[in-house]
């Protein structure tokens, strides 16, 4: 059974974690390690001492490393903080092709009009999910490749965050001596950790308390609808 190794690194305000995990085709994953250490330099999720940052998440790295026997090299790393901020917005494409078939091409250009949205130039988005799709006024719909129809609507979530706030996570994280394979939205993370299909389906609060941050994120039919950050 083919196999993959992963590694998560959530650069919290009162502790640094490590995990090195396999991932097996079936979904199966099996934790090898896990490094714990305090964390430095943060205050509300932010970055505020780059130097103290970075010993903490190399002191976490390195326990991992010795409970998982697995060299470290690139992570997906969490994001969070009181700069993350979150809106809902949708775009519209005609379906391109002949016999008005819905490609993978369509729903790209549908999420990339979502995205033209006014922002300021210190801000910088971070995730772009689509939420539900809409083919010709019918809603809902979760999948529309292959589907026919005219006109292609996208709902999606789109989650920002300052520039400068995550520069110096990516910079601290790196300084450690690690790459980075994705920074990912704290509540998300959490979701698949705790949440159930049913669960996001029937409508969900997920409350995240941190020693720093309170991160809230609302789910309804299926998808992310809301997120924040409450710095407490």
């Amino acid at each position: 059974m083919a196999q993959r190794t992963i590694v998560g690194i959530d650069v919290g305000t009162t502790k640094v974690c490590t995990i090195v995990a396999q991932v097996h085709d079936s979904g199966r994953m099996n934790v090898l390690g896990v490094g714990l250490t305090p964390s430095k330099g943060l205050d509300k999720g932010v970055v505020v001492n780059i130097d103290d940052a970075v010993n903490a998440i190399a002191t976490s790295v390195e326990k991992a490393e010795r409970l998982s026997g697995y060299r470290i090299g690139a992570a997906f790393v969490g994001v969070s903080g009181r700069h993350i901020s979150s809106l809902n917005s949708r775009g519209v494409v005609a379906v391109s092709r002949a016999d008005h078939e819905i490609t993978r091409s369509d729903v790209a250009r549908a999420v990339e009009n979502a995205q033209t949205i006014a922002m300021p130039n210190q801000r910088e988005i971070i995730h772009v999910i689509p939420r539900a799709y809409v083919v010709d006024g019918h809603e809902g719909i979760r999948d529309p490749i292959g589907m026919s129809g005219f006109r292609l609507e996208v709902e999606t979530h789109i989650v920002t965050g300052e520039v400068m706030a995550i520069q110096n996570l990516i910079k601290s994280v790196q300084r450690a001596g690690i790459e980075i394979d994705d920074l990912v939205l704290q509540t998300l993370a959490s979701g698949e950790a705790v949440l159930s299909t049913d669960d996001k389906e029937r409508g969900v609060v997920l409350v995240d308390i941190g020693g720093g941050t309170t991160d809230v994120a609302v789910f309804v039919d299926g998808g992310i609808w809301h997120n924040s950050v409450v710095p407490v």
